[in-house]
């Protein structure tokens, strides 16, 4: 329904957002990755929640959950890195 393509929405711009993250992670604009975090990528979680709900599919709610999981470890340990400025962490958790 119209639910689904709004969240689907939200999701395809947390993903374009976040791909300008090693860019702003090679020139050093710490605030820039933090606010990619914060803002378009803050979201993703409750979004992703919100699609599981109205997923019928059990094993499309696993992955999804799964994922949900995964991606916030990774976000924390993007958070980390740019908080201690440290580029190869950074990098290495965008990867990931």
């Amino acid at each position: 329904g119209s639910d689904a393509q709004i969240l689907i929405e939200r999701l395809a711009k947390s993903a374009n957002a976040l791909k300008d993250v090693p860019q702003y992670v090679d020139t050093k604009q710490w605030s820039k990755v933090l606010g990619v975090l914060t803002g378009p990528m803050g979201s993703l979680s409750s979004t992703m929640n919100e699609l599981v709900k109205i997923t019928e599919s059990e094993e499309v709610k696993n992955t999804c959950k799964s994922l949900s999981v995964d991606i916030r470890k990774e976000l924390y340990a993007i958070a980390g890195a740019v908080d201690r400025k440290n580029q190869k962490d950074a990098l290495v958790a965008y990867e990931k």
